[in-house]
């Protein structure tokens, strides 16, 4: 009976077992039209319970890098050039799985000065390989001509195009994905070059990146004591991420380049069909029948993309790799466990 049950706990109709209010261990526990789930709660027995399948989003991010001769120049006896060639495949090589990265240079080292740059590994899905082979042949050390193994182009034309660069980079079809977000990386040694941001500087470029209709945003980084912070903090909030990053050595640049993988890495996933109602979607980490909610630290659905995005601490469990099963059900409350 009852009374026979500690606390708050009561006798189950069937199993006769002492079972939380609502709760149960088998259907004969429920009430007349109701079943026991995978988390001992009663539901209705014909609730249309279902499971979607998920696909994580990962982000697209074009890495933009600088060049220019003055690349050549060292910190700690190490040429600037050869520190980011590192911190890159670092930053890929960790991040693969999460982002989804392209390369680009500046300038393209053509007669003049001031050419935009150009992408010479276009984003794909685990691209870290295909970058780091592109970079690591590449010798530090500049050259009029620009080519390899000598890259860095110091001609003695402008070549610090940065507007031009990321300009160019508007309407590039592997950041024009409304499913994913979609950002440049920007990472120079110096200040932009005058004679190359008479027509678009880098705060138009990236004023421009992020009015397109899918819009993108800029991440900039200054890498050595050379660079201009006012223009680094002009593109970065033109570019709608707030704040430059200052690197004056190869431990800080590895550390920026993780803030800014950290920031910009997906909690978005895909549903494989959209839920005839949104409102009966419920959401669980690990089997975990507490369930995750709606809000800042928990889930919202984006009809138009039939994309499902954490946020907060729900976002934060995934980056930090403790949920390794997430269930989307409709239907019926309750996790699907195995």
């Amino acid at each position: 009976m009852d009374g026979d049950c500690a606390g708050a706990l009561r006798c189950g109709l069937g199993s006769r077992r002492c079972v939380p209010a609502g709760g149960c261990s088998i259907d004969a526990d429920c009430d007349t039209g109701m079943r026991c789930n995978a988390s001992l709660t009663c539901e209705p027995a014909e609730c249309g319970r279902s499971e979607f399948e998920i696909t994580r989003l990962a982000p697209n991010v074009m890495i933009l890098l600088d060049r220019s001769g003055s690349m050549d120049g060292t910190i700690g006896g190490r040429t600037r050039w050869d520190i980011a060639k590192d911190a890159i495949e670092m930053l890929t090589t960790r991040f693969d799985a999460e982002i989804r990265f392209g390369l680009a240079t500046y300038s393209s080292c053509l007669s003049g000065g001031c050419s935009a740059g150009r992408v010479v590994v276009p984003v794909a899905d685990r691209n870290a390989t295909a970058i780091n082979g592109f970079l690591t042949p590449l010798r530090g050390r500049g050259s009029s001509r620009g080519t390899p193994p000598d890259y860095l182009c110091d001609s003695g034309d402008p070549e610090t195009s940065t507007g031009v660069s990321l300009d160019a980079l508007v309407g590039e079809p592997s950041l024009a994905d409304a499913m994913r977000g979609n950002a440049v990386l920007l990472i120079t040694d110096g200040g932009e070059s005058s004679d190359c941001a008479r027509d678009v500087d880098g705060t138009q470029g990236a004023t421009n990146l992020y009015a397109q209709t899918v819009p993108v945003r800029t991440y900039a980084v200054g890498f050595s004591a050379d660079t201009r912070a006012d223009q680094l903090m002009s593109i970065a909030v033109a570019g709608r991420t707030d704040t430059f990053y200052q690197a004056d050595d190869a431990a800080a640049l590895n550390a920026a380049l993780a803030a800014i993988a950290t920031s910009v890495a997906s909690c978005d996933y895909a549903l494989s069909t959209p839920p005839p109602d949104p409102s009966m979607m419920f959401i669980y980490f690990n089997d975990d029948p507490a369930g995750i909610s709606t809000g800042a630290d928990g889930w919202a659905y984006d009809a138009a993309t039939m994309t499902l995005r954490f946020t907060g601490a729900a976002c934060a469990q995934i980056m930090a790799g403790t949920v390794t099963d997430i269930d989307v059900i409709y239907g019926c409350p309750g996790p699907i466990f195995g």
